[in-house]
């Protein structure tokens, strides 16, 4: 098993070489604009004049002529891998990405920027989570221990419980940055250390049941912890997808709101939610995925279940543009029994459960729904209704009444009513919008009945700690409303 530490802790002995430090001297090194790598190093050998510079790159030791203006000073070779950049003598952008660049290159993902913790997505699973380290960083001031996530977290409780005072951890970065892994992990350490429970093996009475182990390291908790740790699998397969820049990219935004007693213990949590990216269960791009919950369904249910359901194959569903893309390195079918299995954490009965996935089935049905142009006049019509009946068997409709309602609905003229027959393209609008409206209305009821497990006291705690994961700034070959909405928020 791999060190922990070689993830979290540099050796300054190692870091701060005499013979680097009179080479920086003698050699006047700088950073000079690079097209290849943004920034790289350079010796000064000539100055010409008040405005051009000649520099040997270090790398290959060709010289180049540069501006006196593209140039930025180098820090000594005694801040290399420096843990908060507040500390550069030098702070300038090719600095601050050289620092943040030679921490990665060393398994060191987390660096401080004065109040704000930088983290650079790793893109594997790192050993520095385990109860180990939580127990590493608690109770410990923020300059006592290196930077982490958890270093965070504990800040943020202490702060709360001395001062009396709410706290927010807000994460911010572009999609695919690693905010709700991060998210994930501040509750983790909250869970653990604000256990009701005291949720630790030690203190666990002989007679009571086995505590919950969670998944991504040795951590134990009490049943309210637990559930709190188990709303996000949920709310990550109703509302996250697999985009072109992240296989699990949320697709909408969430304040986690986690509450304590005056002892500083867990007493219940409450979870709001932002723009739901609903167009994405109609349509998606070009290798992207629509939310992560209908290819688990249709990989993961049973035969008893997707009788019940009316379910098809992938390439059934026109709402399934792209087919079944699988994400690397997860199973679909897997992702869908651990989620059956967070929500019987959560306490869902099985016939929520299976309300739920009707709804979910449902919205598939919507796109199966196919109308053609009468002849000789602009009228809509529904020749095979097969889809129909499915959708309305599925949401317990009357199957005339659904047709009736999308090819000729009443409106309102003055005082009375008129049926008004629709156009095909009125029709695809409507049945396109039902689809969203009825996805979107299932993820806000399971908003409430996640808050409804968590909230335990019917009142506030003292205090809270809040923590904002946003859906992250991202560009697309097309954009969207969506696109403007979720940057014009990471903006605000």
């Amino acid at each position: 098993q791999e060190d922990p530490e070689r993830y979290l802790f540099v050796d300054r002995a190692v870091v701060y070489n005499p013979a680097a430090q009179a080479d920086w001297t003698a050699k006047r090194l700088v950073w000079i604009p690079s097209e290849r790598h943004g920034f790289e190093a350079a010796s000064i050998r000539e100055e010409r004049g008040d405005e051009v510079v000649v520099v040997e790159l270090a790398e290959n030791g060709k010289k180049a002529v540069v501006n006196k203006d593209d140039i930025q000073k180098m820090n000594p070779p005694k801040f290399t891998k420096v843990e908060d950049m507040a500390e550069l003598t030098c702070l300038n952008e090719a600095s601050v990405l050289h620092n943040l660049k030679d921490r990665y290159y060393s398994g060191l993902i987390y660096t401080y920027s004065g109040l704000f913790c930088v983290v650079i997505n790793p893109y594997k699973n790192l050993p520095i989570y385990s109860e180990n380290i939580v127990e590493m960083y608690r109770g410990k001031k923020r300059h006592e221990m290196p930077p982490h996530i958890y270093a965070i977290s504990e800040s943020a409780y202490r702060c709360m419980l001395q001062d009396r005072e709410d706290q927010s951890i807000l994460c911010t970065g572009e999609s695919g940055a690693g905010k709700t892994e991060n998210t994930k992990k501040v509750i983790q350490y909250l869970a653990h250390v604000a256990s009701s429970h005291k949720g630790r093996r030690d203190n666990i009475p002989p007679e009571s049941p086995k505590p919950a182990k969670l998944q991504s390291g040795p951590l134990f908790y009490g049943e309210l912890e637990r559930q709190l740790l188990q709303a996000n699998p949920i709310l990550e397969s109703f509302g996250n997808a697999k985009t072109v820049k992240n296989d699990n990219s949320s697709r909408f935004g969430k304040f986690i709101r986690i509450n304590f007693d005056v002892t500083g213990y867990i007493v219940g949590a409450n979870i709001e939610t932002y723009l739901l990216e609903k167009s994405r269960a109609i349509r998606q791009a070009k290798d992207e995925r629509t939310f992560h919950v209908f290819y688990q369904l249709l990989a993961g249910a049973g035969e008893h279940l997707k009788s019940d359901l009316l379910l098809e194959g992938f390439n059934s569903y026109r709402f399934l543009s792209n087919g079944n893309i699988p994400i690397p390195g997860q199973q679909d079918k897997d992702n869908f029994h651990e989620t059956m299995e967070a929500m019987h954490i959560m306490s869902f009965a099985h016939e929520e459960i299976l309300a739920m996935l009707r709804v979910v089935s449902s919205v598939l049905q919507f796109g199966n729904i196919i109308f053609k142009k009468e002849r000789n006049t602009d009228q809509a019509s529904m020749p095979d209704n097969t889809a129909a009946q499915k959708l309305c068997h599925l949401l317990g409709m009357n199957v005339m009444e659904f047709t009736r309602a999308i090819l000729t609905p009443r409106i309102k003229v003055g005082r009375d009513y008129v049926q008004k027959a629709q156009t095909k393209e009125q029709a695809d609008f409507a049945v396109e919008a039902l689809a969203k409206a009825t996805y979107e209305r299932l993820f806000r009821w399971l908003v409430h009945r996640i808050n409804k497990a968590l909230d335990r006291t019917k009142r506030q705690g003292a205090s809270f700690i809040g923590i904002l994961d946003i859906a992250g700034f991202e560009i697309f070959q097309l954009n969207s409303f969506e696109q403007l909405c979720i940057n014009y928020t990471n903006e605000k």
